[in-house]
């Protein structure tokens, strides 16, 4: 037995003149009696059904940016089944505000996620409320990127922030990337839902990925994989072109701190650090100021084997850096993902390809040319050819990008950068016979500088700092807040093993004083 179409009441049918009942397939209207599809200007949804064609719009846009995962980026497609079960589960909480037809009245304005003092201070009742609360667009990432740690992949957040960006996937005025037909009905607080009115920020992600963790578990009990933090954290030191004796040294400071990169649960302080990727950023660089401190004073290795035998030179490391970036240039051209933050000021200072490069972003993003052709029509030819969008008669054509050939460019490029960092490195002096008991000899580790401020940065600290925070998609003030966080627990962890070392000194020395000779048993 065929299933039987929810029909509705519109004009009378431009085919057939007969009926004025219709109904809807993938967003056009089509007569219940002929079936021919309708051309009428139809007003937008309301209550229930624009719910609902809300969250058709959403879930087509995160099922693209899943294929440009899968198709542009390499992930695998067990990714979509992934995605597709945590939208799933989002969806039964909000099974209740589509029957009912509620509205979320500001919620549904804003594409960015919850700030930082509703989540430290999270409860039972604000994260019920929050699971009620329609998705927003910045959550689309969130679950993509969770989607690829149930897979156990190294995916950082810096990476989710730079996809998006540079329209690796579809998140600027991801609205485009949904059917005229769709867009046609759905009310304007849905559409500026969808749509990107400021650019993507350090720091959005993370708190979007926060925020979902404890959604799931508080509605779902679900426990998320912890952070495959061995490859990860190599990816990251790799990056930065770090020494690769720092990966063992964070595993080892790791372990003092009985770390498991779990990803945070609900219940007790949610503090910047919770989330894996952001302590296993602030663990390398607090190791980097413990083994290449960023100030002039000399420290002594103790063998020419220490793991803090050689140590880097910054200057040389900034250098190189900057050689980095500017390779990774198009040739004058604008760098993609840039154009969003363009200003006036910036125009002033483009060259021609750069203006003609901006200008073909801002034709992709923003020109609708469904709704240009439609104004279009009865004007002059002649009229139209004066006004033509696009690149007209110069011979020249947008850049083509291909996502492969960029990221084995970069590749080459980071290769270039270890290499060059590698060879700058420097012999530490090597402790003597006769030194080492002298107390004035300055160790590895001595004179640990903490930062309290970005103002307290020197351009080599600050330099390092950036290039960390923007591998994991945070900003500078955050990650110094973060490594501050983790360093109060390398203290409490310190003390806590001194006051054990005293209590064994005070314990032995009073079996001694009892006893009258030692009866450890010791020679």
């Amino acid at each position: 037995m065929p299933q039987r179409k929810d029909t509705f009441k519109g004009p009378r049918c431009s085919s057939c003149g007969k009926s004025e009942r219709f109904y809807e397939e993938d967003g056009y209207q089509y007569c219940n009696k002929c079936g021919e599809q309708q051309e009428v200007c139809w007003p937008s949804y309301e209550g229930a059904r624009a719910l609902t064609l809300y969250l058709e719009c959403y879930q087509l846009i995160l099922w693209k940016q899943c294929y440009a995962l899968v198709r542009t980026i390499g992930f695998p497609s067990r990714l979509e089944s992934l995605v597709k079960d945590l939208w799933a589960l989002r969806l039964q909480l909000l099974k209740g505000k589509v029957v009912a037809g509620e509205s979320d009245g500001d919620t549904i304005f804003s594409s960015q996620p919850v700030s930082d003092a509703n989540t430290q201070t999270e409860g039972g009742a604000y994260l019920k409320g929050r699971g009620k609360a329609m998705p927003t667009l910045i959550e689309s990432l969130g679950i993509c990127y969770l989607a690829a740690i149930m897979l156990r992949l190294p995916t950082s957040l810096g990476e989710m922030h730079r996809w998006a960006i540079a329209e690796d996937m579809p998140y600027i005025r991801a609205i485009r990337h949904v059917p005229a037909a769709m867009k046609k009905r759905l009310p304007a607080p849905y559409m500026l839902a969808l749509d990107t009115t400021s650019p993507l920020e350090r720091d959005h992600i993370r708190k979007a990925v926060h925020n979902l963790c404890l959604l799931y578990n508080h509605h779902f009990t679900i426990t998320f994989p912890r952070l495959n933090a061995p490859l990860l954290g190599y990816k990251h030191i790799r990056n930065l072109a770090l020494p690769i004796h720092t990966h063992r040294a964070v595993c080892d400071v790791a372990a003092l701190l009985s770390v498991d990169f779990a990803f945070p649960l609900v219940g007790g302080q949610q503090r910047v650090s919770r989330l894996p990727e952001v302590f296993l950023i602030s663990l390398i660089v607090i190791v980097v100021k413990l083994y290449h401190p960023f100030d002039t004073i000399d420290r002594f290795a103790d063998s020419a084997s220490d793991l803090a035998a050689l140590t880097v030179d910054w200057a040389s490391w900034l250098q190189a850096r900057e050689q980095h970036e500017l390779r990774l240039k198009d040739g004058g051209h604008l760098p993609r993902g840039t154009e969003i933050n363009v200003t006036e000021q910036d125009v002033m200072k483009m060259t021609g390809e750069q203006l003609d490069d901006y200008l073909d972003w801002y034709e992709r993003t923003w020109v609708d040319d469904e709704r240009a052709e439609h104004k279009a029509r009865g004007l002059p030819k002649q009229l139209l050819d004066m006004f033509p969008t696009g690149r007209q008669g110069d011979g020249s054509s947008c850049r083509a990008y291909d996502y492969r050939n960029e990221a084995e460019k970069q590749r080459k490029s980071c290769d270039q950068l270890i290499l060059q960092c590698t060879s700058e490195l420097h012999q530490r002096n090597i402790l003597t016979d006769g030194q080492e008991d002298e107390g004035s000899v300055n160790r590895v580790g001595s004179f640990y500088k903490r930062y309290r401020s970005v103002d307290e940065l020197t351009m080599h600290a600050r330099g390092f700092h950036e290039a960390a925070a923007s591998a994991v998609g945070i900003k500078l003030t955050t990650l110094l807040v973060a490594v501050r966080q983790v360093e109060r627990r390398l203290i409490v962890w310190r003390e806590r093993q001194l006051r054990v070392s005293d209590e064994g000194r005070r314990e032995e020395g009073d079996h001694i004083d009892s006893t009258g000779e030692d009866v450890t048993g010791e020679d």
